[in-house]
């Protein structure tokens, strides 16, 4: 589309075709996702990616072919199998949202097992107000079924394209400080895992746990490294109403609102615009369920889109990278923020269209959405925004949690930089800003050590993994800074390599996690080498690649020494400053 570069020169034209493309959201089915796993041959020689399409790291992961169980009694045999022959396996699910390396066997013989077919609800305890489910059901199932059945899963992630085994295994969490918290595995009352064993045992072993086993801290938290989960059970709670109200105020005030407002209300989060100084608060709080109302939530950027419409916002991004175009970056970003906030971000009042606020409707169709999962076949006409099968979004995320005692520090710390360069976090607010969503301490060994708040960061990825991007060491400060300064954990089923480096010395269970590990799978065969790093299992954990701090990395000139004791990571501001132009870097793999 040559005609793109020249049109995007004229400011008018960008702000009045942002507008455009900001409501060109199709509201019917899209192309369904494509396979995380593709083979030359039926099911033999494949590659594994995550549904971005690119690891951080920009590795093609192989294997030598994939198997998909579809009862527990299939899943036994495979790990038996496989165990025998000493193969190297992974866990993939149906869509692979995982941004690291989670799903990548070490070499090219390991065996993928799918949790694509294990995708039934297999009993639902009235009574107990409990419900089981296969690994490979998906968070939309599941809050689907609950409700059918007058129950609710109390919190959940946004997106509900995530299946119950990825989920559980990264840690994946809503919003809220209340009762046990919003991570979904703190719900979780009962698990069987399939695990390598002993030939005595037939290679193959199926562990119970519920509530009255340590092991289940380990197991609700794994990255996958333990086995293959089988079936979950989750206590739930009658079904509930829900009453939310977005309120836009200024950020000066920040730091100390995000400590008490999580307190204050259940369900609360923060859109946080810190180039514009804006923060958008969500009071959201149950109500009665004979109050009024029958709202939705389908938000917005979950939604499918023309191909064509996200081809033209890719190009206008990229042209202003290349042209350092911050300006328009951050006119751009003000209209996309207020045509969310004008639409209310995707809550509807009936299902249709958006009256005003309160939105008050059930539970389980206000606290997840991902309608362009919702697919009928269109030749890749319309998609969702990430597809990599077409020209359209493609960036980093940095997710890390910080604790509430430090948090406001941490925002004043990030108020700072954003005065001394007003422009230069504009680009995150292409991405709706900083999503500030709130965690509470789990007994999970890799769960959250402390009540914190999770800062979501989304913002521009080159496809060229050589050319930095606008204002990239303003970002890498926020992260290092978050990382050394604030002592922040990572999410596990998002970030670049670096956010992991060392991160096992944060947890203060992380040796007892490792002990489970060893009992469950001592050979090592749901292990792979990016996992041991990741663990503090290995070390050496750099090697030298041509790169940009951009990838996660730290750039190493001449002048800069990356010394490991420093974390090899360069110091905050000047080096970043000074690079600009790629340069030998040091890594994660």
């Amino acid at each position: 589309m040559p005609a793109i570069p020249m049109l995007f020169s004229n400011k008018f034209n960008v702000l009045l075709l942002w507008k455009c493309l900001c409501l060109l959201v199709v509201l019917v089915g899209c192309n369904p996702p494509g396979e995380p796993v593709k083979c030359s041959t039926k099911d033999y020689n494949c590659t594994v990616t995550n549904s971005y399409g690119m690891f951080p790291d920009r590795a093609i992961c192989r294997a030598g072919n994939v198997a998909y169980p579809t009862s527990e009694q299939e899943l036994v045999s495979i790990v038996s199998a496989a165990t025998k022959s000493k193969r190297k396996m992974k866990v993939v699910t149906h869509f692979s949202h995982s941004i690291p390396k989670l799903v990548c066997p070490d070499g090219q013989d390991g065996l993928l097992v799918s949790t694509k077919n294990l995708n039934r609800v297999l009993k639902t305890n009235t009574e107990a107000m409990t419900m089981t489910v296969e690994s490979g059901v998906t968070l939309r199932q599941l809050i689907t079924e609950a409700a059918k059945a007058g129950f609710a899963l109390p919190y959940a992630p946004y997106w509900w394209g995530l299946t119950i085994g990825g989920l559980l295994g990264t840690g994946a969490h809503g919003s809220s400080l209340w009762g046990k918290g919003s991570s979904v595995h703190d719900y979780v009352v009962e698990m069987r895992i399939v695990s390598p064993a002993k030939a005595e045992d037939g290679y193959a072993k199926v562990w119970v746990l519920n509530e009255r086993d340590k092991d289940l801290d380990a197991a609700k938290v794994s990255l996958g490294v333990l086995g293959v989960i089988s079936q979950v059970t989750f206590k739930l709670q009658p079904l509930f109403k829900r009453s939310i109200t977005y309120v836009r105020k200024d950020d000066t005030d920040l730091g100390d609102e995000a400590v008490t407002f999580g307190k204050l209300h259940e369900f609360a989060d923060i859109f946080w615009y810190p180039s514009q100084r804006k923060a958008i608060y969500r009071i959201d709080d149950r109500v009665p369920i004979n109050v009024s109302g029958n709202g939705v939530y389908n938000f917005t950027p979950f939604r499918s889109t023309l191909s064509l419409v996200l081809a033209l916002v890719r190009s206008s991004e990229e042209t202003q990278e290349s042209s350092g175009d911050a300006e328009g970056k951050c006119l751009n970003a003000k209209l996309m923020t207020s045509t969310l906030q004008s639409s209310a971000y995707g809550l509807t009042n009936n299902g249709a269209i958006f009256t005003g606020y309160p939105v008050i409707g059930f539970h389980d169709r206000l606290q997840s959405s991902g309608t362009c999962l919702d697919s009928l076949e269109d030749s890749l006409i319309t998609a969702c925004p990430w597809d990599p099968r077409i020209k359209g979004e493609f960036f980093h995320q940095t997710t890390f949690s910080i604790g509430l005692s430090v948090v406001k520090s941490f925002i004043q710390d990030v108020q700072k930089l954003v005065s001394m360069d007003p422009k230069s976090l504009c680009g995150l607010e292409l991405y709706n800003g900083i999503l500030m969503r709130y965690v509470k301490a789990s007994t999970a060994y890799l769960g959250k050590q402390e009540d914190a708040i999770d800062f979501d960061i989304t913002y521009y990825r080159s496809k060229d993994p050589m050319a930095p991007r606008l204002y990239q060491d303003v970002l890498e400060e926020i992260e290092q800074m978050a990382l050394f300064k604030y002592n922040a954990l990572p999410h596990w089923g998002k970030n670049r390599n670096l956010l992991f480096d060392g991160v096992m010395k944060r947890y203060k269970n992380g040796g007892e996690f490792l002990k489970v590990k060893n009992k469950y799978d001592p050979w090592g065969l749901f292990s792979s080498e990016w996992t041991d790093q990741v663990l503090g299992l290995r070390n050496g954990v750099t090697i030298l690649k041509e790169g940009c701090a951009l990838e996660g990395l730290c750039v190493c000139s001449q002048d800069v020494h990356c010394a490991p004791s420093k974390g090899y990571l360069c110091k905050f501001g000047k080096i970043f400053s000074d690079a600009r132009v790629c340069a030998r870097v040091n890594t994660k793999t």
